[in-house]
């Protein structure tokens, strides 16, 4: 089988696009639980403010 580079070059932009968008679904994931997490402490009444 032969392989025609501009498909290899559509592939690595494919999964480099996937990568950013993984990225960023996990860092407002992160930031997200980090905000319910310290929303329920103050709740809680650990850090009384």
């Amino acid at each position: 089988m032969k392989i025609i580079p501009e498909q290899t070059t559509n592939l690595i932009q494919l999964s480099g696009q996937q990568r950013i968008k993984l990225d960023t679904a996990a860092i407002c994931f992160f930031a997200l639980g980090m905000f319910l997490a310290a929303m329920i402490i103050h709740h809680l009444g650990f850090f009384p403010v």
